[in-house]
């Protein structure tokens, strides 16, 4: 939320959607990754070398912060003093905010859901080993960090609503081709790893060209209250997407099935988002605190 809220202070318009982009394809890659280097540490090194890794990253994370990390708060943002529920509130009625934040839990709860689903569709039901499950998941993270900055660039020349335009297009490509080798391809077929990745990257290629266009339209109205505003929308993204993604998975239907249900909420928030993106008018600065 740190972060969010520093672009936010920085950052407007689309320089600010390219930030986002890159801090939401670094967020999205860690689900992918984590399992991969995990497992690769462990095996090296026993089972406790995947904690001491962590308690490394903490500490040089934290000197880093300390050392680099400017105050990014305007001179002049009011001071909030106790929780400010209020202004929670207010943020929660804004029709804009709760689109553009939807769209973001939709795409967050797609990928969750693939998480997921993606041990028993790959090693159990696919038969792949724990290292080609690793690589599997690895090659999807640094696509989803490489859709991320080829985003960035497409937003230059086509601003952030088009993204957003692509972005629901492409989860409902991926749905529609989840489905179609559900229904074209034979029963023996259907255990191949390729039937459920392929749809999967195209899919989160739609994460990519929604998040980062999504958090700069639902953050830009609120200047004074960058850091309210991005823990909210963070927590709308993170619980909403899971929640969202636990539901999915409840469902008494087979796992592509519960995934590409995901894909297509996801295509329709986007949309969503998109079509809310072509009526911006005028831009908030700050909201009563009392």
């Amino acid at each position: 939320m740190v972060a969010f809220s520093g672009v936010r202070d920085r950052l407007e318009g689309e320089e600010a959607a390219r930030a986002y982009g890159f801090l939401n394809g670094a967020l999205n890659i860690v689900p992918a990754l984590a399992p991969m280097l995990g497992g690769f540490l462990a095996g090296a090194f026993g089972w406790r070398a995947p904690f001491w890794f962590l308690a490394s990253y903490v500490l040089v994370i934290g000197l880093m912060i300390l050392r680099f990390l400017p105050e990014t708060r305007p001179a002049g943002t009011l001071a909030v003093k106790a929780l400010p529920l209020v202004q929670y509130a207010r943020i929660l009625r804004e029709p804009r905010f709760l689109a553009f934040t939807f769209a973001n839990a939709g795409a967050m709860g797609m990928v969750l859901t693939y998480v997921s689903l993606a041990p028993q569709v790959l090693m159990t039901e696919g038969k792949l080993s724990a290292l080609q499950f690793s690589i599997a998941f690895g090659a999807n993270g640094f696509w989803i960090m490489l859709g991320s900055v080829l985003v960035n660039k497409i937003i230059r020349k086509l601003g952030r609503s088009i993204c957003l335009a692509f972005g629901s297009l492409a989860m409902a490509c991926g749905a529609v081709t989840m489905l179609a080798g559900m229904a074209i391809f034979p029963a023996e077929m259907q255990t191949s790893w390729a039937l459920y990745m392929f749809p999967v990257a195209i899919s989160v290629a739609g994460l990519a060209f929604t998040v980062g266009p999504a958090t700069s339209f639902a953050l830009e109205p609120y200047k004074q209250q960058a850091g309210v505003a991005s823990a909210l929308a963070g927590f709308i993204q993170m619980a909403g997407g899971s929640s969202a993604g636990l539901l999915a998975m409840a469902l008494p239907v087979n796992e592509k099935l519960a995934l590409s249900a995901m894909m297509i909420m996801g295509a329709v928030l986007a949309a969503l988002a998109w079509k809310c993106s072509r009526n911006m008018h005028g831009t908030l600065t700050a909201l009563k605190t009392k």
